[in-house]
């Protein structure tokens, strides 16, 4: 029975794409989507599990949604990590969560609310569709594709077999899986020209330059060749995250970039560097999880990586990717972590000079390595040092952005501004944000913009030919 479907996504991209593929499902299946949580049949919260923050904040909304369904009732879903690491606890101490779906079953989700209905279980009944399975890709993961949006996000791998040991990402996400390439590039056919509107693409996965295809006939045994590599539905040929960046290079034709996230910094090969350099339509934007700049640390952490690798790498990307733009993770506050690591940890920000940096405070996740550590550095030294890399990187940001100005740089149209209708928003390959004046006929396309002024993080340009 179909109906009316809310979906709320928290945490990282992944998380969006997967929630963009439950709205395909869905809408496919004669859903539509409503105007807000209390208007909807079914409620669907995709939650994070990575750090206690999310968690916390997802507590909080169910605190919310639950006040909401005592107004008008509704079938509350709680999907993903969260719904995996603490399904006990959720039906425990979350009553108004009717439906918990964890990471390896997502894709039963749709077929559970037609069985079931729209609404509340009549009978009070509660259901659980979690623990361990095969992770199942969905075939697509957007259905905006067509309606004017341009950014579109393509998972091709999944999970994680780095086991750092603060990371809760193996315990919810399960092992590494690879994508099938023909899957990959049915679902870029359907983002692309004509069928799709797509300008930007990002290939997604918590590590993804780790992505590997083992290649291998049908599980059936076979069937009629098709196009090249393709051994009936399947992907033929073994294939690594350079050769499936190639493979998709040559599906995209002009007017298309092209991006990926997140790399880990042991598997940046120098083919993949020297990808960045030759490949036009791969944006010149790597983002590069450093974590800690003290070898005591990454060690400890199971990074499996030197600071003296690391700055070697940034030197051999920025030798061969001149103009590139560099960004970060950084974990203050690890288990054992003393005022030298901290300050090797701001020497390092001062050599790389990130663009950029993603900057969090440590927290214990139960079943991680370091959790039997404890957590022995005091919350105001971990927000003293917290505050101290943010003060940093937020200099070193802006004296990055000050070195683009005067630059002629090319800039996808992706909006009219909201605080200037006579201005357009765009965005560089690096990931900064434009505002120029224009018209919104050029929405869409890619135009050259001089990067005049900033205001604030933002620039400010003139189009130019």
């Amino acid at each position: 029975m179909a109906g009316r479907y809310w979906i709320e996504t928290y945490g990282c991209q992944m998380n969006k794409a997967e929630s963009g593929a439950l709205e395909v499902a869905l809408e496919a299946r004669g859903w539509e989507p409503a105007a807000a949580a209390d208007q909807a049949d079914v409620v669907v919260v995709n939650t994070c599990s990575v750090r206690q923050t999310a968690e916390d904040r997802l507590w909080g909304r169910l605190g919310l949604l639950k006040t909401l369904k005592r107004r008008r009732p509704f079938r509350l879903v709680l999907m993903g990590c969260m719904a995996e690491r603490l399904k006990e606890e959720i039906f425990a101490d979350a009553p108004q969560v009717d439906v918990l779906v964890g990471s390896f079953q997502k894709h039963r989700l749709v077929e559970l609310l037609e069985a079931d209905g729209a609404g509340p279980d009549p009978a009070g009944g509660r259901l659980a569709l979690t623990g361990a399975g095969e992770y199942r890709f969905a075939e697509r993961h957007s259905r905006r594709h067509s309606r004017g949006e341009f950014r579109a996000f393509v998972p091709v791998m999944h999970g994680c077999d780095n086991f750092c040991t603060y990371c809760i990402v193996p315990y919810v996400r399960g092992r590494e899986v690879s994508r099938d390439p023909g899957s990959i590039m049915e679902e870029l056919g359907a983002l692309l020209p004509p069928e799709g509107t797509a300008r930007d693409i990002t290939l997604l996965g918590q590590n993804v330059n780790s992505y590997r295809w083992a290649g291998g006939p049908r599980g059936d045994g076979g069937g009629p060749p098709g196009r090249a590599g393709v051994s009936g539905d399947r992907w033929s040929a073994p294939l690594d995250f350079p050769g499936l960046l190639r493979l998709v290079l040559g599906q995209l034709g002009e007017g298309v970039w092209l991006r990926f996230l997140t790399s880990h910094p042991k598997d940046m090969s120098d083919e993949l560097v020297g990808l960045l350099a030759e490949a036009p339509a791969l944006c010149r934007h790597v983002h590069l999880p450093v974590q800690h700049g003290s070898d005591r640390v990454l060690e400890a952490m199971g990074r499996g990586y030197t600071s003296a690798h690391y700055l070697h790498l940034v030197e051999r990307i920025r030798k061969s990717v001149p103009l590139v733009s560099l960004t970060t993770d950084i974990l203050v506050g690890f288990p054992r972590e003393s005022e030298e690591d901290h300050r090797r940890t701001l020497e390092l920000m001062r050599a790389v000079e990130f663009d950029d940096a993603f900057t969090y405070r440590y927290n214990p996740r139960e079943g991680t390595r370091a959790f039997l550590l404890g957590d022995d550095v005091p919350d105001p030294v971990k927000q003293e040092r917290l505050s101290a890399v943010i003060e940093l990187q937020r200099g070193i940001s802006r004296a990055r952005r000050r070195q683009r100005l005067g630059r002629v740089v090319e800039v996808l149209v992706e909006a009219v501004s909201k605080k200037n209708p006579r201005e357009l928003l765009a965005r560089t390959e690096g990931d900064d944000t434009v505002v120029f004046p224009g018209q919104p006929e050029r929405i869409g396309s890619f135009v050259r913009v001089c990067l005049e002024r900033l205001a604030g993080n933002t620039f400010q340009g003139r189009e130019t030919l």
